[in-house]
């Protein structure tokens, strides 16, 4: 008897469900912060002059909705152009706050949108305009001069994907994959991408982009390094920025001769703790070597800093107490520490890809061209991640290390809100109790109206004419 009492008073306790036809939504800072952002650099303006496909149907939609749509899928969390609902409940909220009537709800939508991006020309223009952007961005900081860092990387393709093929895969051995060159400034932004067949060397056409990309730049900026991992220890790569006058410093692949090098022909220099440094100057016997090249040595001992990165030389076993790093450069007159310290911070590449690929979903979105997929990688990496590292650089995280994107969704974006009406006026009520969110939250806001900046779209003759 007492058993079925305390069953009774349970339920009777327990919370109502109901259900409201109220315009509600879980995004309410992705609406609050975004859509004001967006509007004060007229974000709009320059999607609907730079996407290169023109639509003459009265029922294909905007250009400016599907971006926005796809903008916003990645801004929640989405991986796949099917996560579009994932915003979709309370979408009148989304509507009202960045001044659209429709957005699209299927994936179907977006899928044929980017699939008409269908040849190397266009993806071509769409690369130009996106550069652009990046170059304008940059510019909003006041940019003129920063290093200039390449890297590439995989990514795994699980279908029949255009040139996705079998190649360097460390994650996933033989698996199909493209491979894609990536250029950053030092402090963080996306400044140009290609996207590779995944048998692709690492340093495979990077003349060509690392000349478009100091094009892209302009001539107001100012590369002051090249910082590449040991992908780009190619002589061609080498002597190209030589022949240009450019600063180099690029790693060097470990190989046995390097080792020996390391070991028996360098006088190492204790500079802290643990580490030491040392220089030597070598050549390699291919012909394309026409002359010895400055080498820093950095070693570390593994007993005394057990997180030191660098690899251990399987070479010689009795130095495998320690992790090297080899670095090849044109600065002859720096100290080899200085040129180490400098070189260190190009390893933040490696996490801004990290974001990229688990905030960004650059990954995972994908299309079966291979154009139309290098289309949305460069407005995913140029354009959606630039203006959330700018956001993240110069307001959400001014004075504070910089987040990732899937630090500052939890943190910014998730917010419930509805939305209302206040003297006629569409009016989005923020579900924010804590005095503190609230203050800064507003401070948010204060500062993105008061950006001095908008966006100037390039005109570039459209190439694609679509009825649908």
């Amino acid at each position: 008897m007492k058993q079925k009492n305390r069953k009774k008073k349970r339920c009777e306790n327990q919370v109502r469900i109901e259900f409201t036809d109220k315009p509600i939504t879980a995004w309410g800072g992705v609406a609050g912060i975004l859509s004001r952002f967006l509007e004060k650099i007229q974000f709009r303006e320059w999607v609907e002059g730079s996407i290169p496909v023109t639509q003459k149907s009265n029922n294909a939609g905007g250009i400016y909705e599907k971006v926005l749509a796809l903008f916003l899928t990645v801004l929640v969390g989405g991986k796949r152009f099917s996560h579009v609902s994932w915003w979709g409940h309370g979408e009148e909220a989304l509507y009202a706050a960045f001044e659209v009537k429709w957005l699209p709800g299927a994936a179907s939508t977006l899928t044929r949108f980017w699939g008409k991006i269908s040849s190397q020309s266009i993806s071509e223009v769409m690369g130009e305009r996106c550069r652009d952007f990046a170059r304008q961005v940059v510019g909003w900081e006041g940019i003129v001069e920063d290093n200039l860092n390449l890297d590439s990387s995989v990514i795994t393709r699980y279908g029949g994907q255009e040139c996705a093929k079998k190649g360097y895969n460390p994650k996933k051995r033989g698996r199909k994959s493209h491979h894609p060159l990536i250029a950053f400034i030092g402090r963080g932004y996306l400044v140009n991408l290609w996207n590779r067949s995944g048998n692709t060397h690492s340093a495979q056409s990077c003349c060509e982009f690392f000349a478009q990309t100091v094009l892209a730049l302009g001539k107001s900026f100012r590369t002051n390094r090249v910082l590449c991992d040991s992908g780009f220890y190619d002589i061609e790569f080498i002597k190209y920025l030589e022949s240009r006058s450019f600063s180099y410093i690029i790693a060097v692949r470990i190989m046995e001769v390097i080792q020996y090098k390391a070991v028996h022909d360098i006088d190492l220099k204790r500079i802290d703790h643990g580490i030491e440094v040392g220089e030597f100057f070598f050549q390699h016997q291919d012909k394309k070597w026409d002359k010895p090249r400055r080498y820093i040595v950095v070693r570390q001992t593994i007993s005394k800093r057990p997180k030191a990165t660098g690899k251990q030389l399987r070479l010689f076993e009795d130095h495998r107490g320690y992790r090297y790093s080899i670095m090849i450069t044109n600065d002859e007159k720096s100290r080899p520490e200085d040129i180490w310290r400098e070189y260190r911070p190009r390893s933040n590449d490696e996490n801004v890809i990290k974001d990229l690929k688990e905030g960004y979903g650059l990954a995972t979105f994908n299309m079966n061209g291979f154009w139309a997929t290098e289309s949305f990688m460069l407005i995913n990496a140029l354009v959606f991640h630039n203006l959330i590292h700018y956001l993240n650089r110069t307001i959400l995280n001014k004075h504070t290390p910089r987040e990732h994107l899937k630090t500052l969704r939890p943190k910014w974006f998730i917010i419930p809100a509805q939305l209302g009406s206040s003297g006629g006026i569409n009016t989005l009520r923020l579900s924010v109790k804590n005095n503190k969110f609230k203050f800064r939250l507003s401070g948010f806001l204060d500062q993105i109206s008061q950006i001095p900046h908008s966006l100037n779209c390039i005109a570039v003759e459209t190439l694609y004419t679509s009825n649908s």
